[in-house]
């Protein structure tokens, strides 16, 4: 009980100082409004008014019904918040945004509860205390994961299960059925991202016997047999996922080579060093857990060899892909985010150091930055200039860099928060679609959305103001 309050009191305070108060995605707004929709008319379809086909992230099945292409974990979590904030308010754009408002929160609770297991799982591995307080902080509070906390979508649910079965397998072996508590806790991961799937060869590897692999892939079929039951519900076939549907949709045929073992090498090295996506740029403290890797792999060759398989994994299937980069509006490398912590765990078996802490202290102070502007802002305001972005060019562009971006974009809106002359261009319903009552040039220019400091207890002031 007292281990729950604690980590529901970091989980609150977490939130309560870094969260944004918005949802900045439409793939998030997608699976709210289908929250709503669900409560409302107790269906999985989407009106025609609902969502923007190039975004790629709807589509149509032979009988003319629209269906969002993800999976359903996302939508189902939100029920209970968005029946909660119906009960207290009346108004229906009033409801959803409130509720958009309660989801903007989410994130940073798993982020503790992943920084708590991944404490717990290095003291499995026999790591001493005060060095996995140290390596959780590294994870925690200076790399990526906790500025893309920030962001409302799924990733940080995949990374938490993936972590989960990881730390079940590990500290849990004694007990008999873990084999299978493993395979449930990925199964979670599943409905929420497929790619948390890839998680199963790499803890495979752990398991005591033959026995234990049948109890994990019995788990894990839990999972997979809701995704494949979902998908014969929106396209009467256990197999489609939506995806190439929705890319047809909207880019046409010529979008079909969605894998290509030719793009691994170049996109392989753009996730972990290209100045717009690379994760070394995101979270440049993994170069000290990288240091500790050699003695790490001397201890613990199995579990070494375990996260090796698991990161490569990730990282050539999302090479493969023509999408590798989660689109340039998305923030940083998000299709890798679940190998993170576990990238972390090699500091273990470094001695501490009071460079550590500085290290940290920076880390954090960086991690800021990244979150304390819109990160669209400079996107939208390179669009407005050029209206068009490249996003090639933009992710292998050093002016690109993440930091210089957004402290370049934080000196801009400095003095328009004094101002207090923020506007706010959001259509008075609930979300349908990516639209403003502004034009681009005025959403840049004086939005709330764009030019408040990027946290709620700011952008509620601005509100207060207009």
């Amino acid at each position: 009980m007292k281990k729950i309050l604690i980590i529901l009191v970091f989980g609150l305070l977490l939130s309560g100082l870094f969260s944004s108060g918005q949802i900045e995605n439409p793939d998030t707004h997608l699976r709210l409004t289908q929250t709503r929709l669900l409560l409302e008319k107790h269906d999985f379809s989407l009106p025609g008014d609902i969502g923007v086909t190039a975004h790629a992230n709807i589509t149509m099945n032979d009988y003319g019904k629209r269906y969002m292409v993800y999976n359903p974990g996302q939508t189902v979590f939100f029920i209970p918040m968005y029946y909660f904030i119906n009960i207290i308010f009346e108004n229906s754009a009033e409801i959803y945004y409130k509720a958009a408002f309660l989801v903007s929160f989410v994130n940073y609770f798993i982020q503790v509860l992943c920084v708590y297991l991944l404490f717990k799982l290095a003291l499995a591995i026999g790591a001493q205390r005060k060095r996995a307080i140290i390596m959780a902080l590294f994870f925690g509070v200076a790399s990526y994961s906790f500025s893309f906390a920030q962001s409302t979508y799924e990733h940080h649910f995949e990374m938490l299960f993936i972590l989960l079965s990881y730390y079940i397998v590990i500290s849990h072996k004694p007990l008999k059925h873990y084999g299978l508590y493993a395979g449930i806790a990925l199964s979670a991961g599943i409905l929420f991202r497929n790619t948390a799937f890839i998680a199963l060869p790499g803890l495979l590897l752990l398991l005591n016997n033959r026995k234990d692999i049948f109890k994990m892939l019995l788990g894990v079929s839990l999972g997979v047999i809701v995704v494949m039951l979902y998908n014969h519900h929106r396209f009467t076939n256990p197999f489609e996922f939506g995806y190439t549907m929705a890319w047809v949709l909207a880019h046409g045929e010529n979008i079909r080579s969605f894998w290509s073992i030719q793009r691994i090498p170049e996109n392989f090295i753009g996730l972990l060093f290209s100045p717009g996506k690379g994760l070394f740029v995101y979270s440049p403290t993994l170069i000290i857990s990288c240091i500790g890797f050699r003695k790490f792999y001397y201890h613990h060759k199995k579990l070494t060899i375990s996260l090796a398989i698991l990161s490569v994994c990730y990282l050539l299937l999302i090479s493969a892909n023509f999408d590798w980069h989660g689109s340039i509006w998305a923030f940083g490398p998000r299709y890798i985010l679940p190998i993170v912590p576990l990238l972390y765990l090699p500091i273990i078996e470094l001695r501490i150091r009071k460079l550590f802490y500085l290290c940290i202290i920076i880390g954090f102070i960086s991690q800021l930055l990244l979150i304390s502007v819109n990160y669209k802002r400079n996107l939208l305001e390179n669009y407005v200039k050029t209206r068009y972005v490249d996003d090639k060019e933009y992710i292998y562009n050093f002016n690109n860099i993440p930091y210089l971006v957004q402290g370049k974009q934080l000196i801009k809106i400095l003095p328009k928060n004094l101002s207090k002359e923020l506007e706010n261009y959001q259509p008075d319903s609930f979300w349908r679609q990516e639209i403003r009552t502004g034009t681009n040039e005025q959403v840049l220019d004086n939005s709330i959305e764009k030019n408040s400091i990027n946290f709620w207890w700011v952008r509620i002031f601005h509100w207060n103001q207009t």
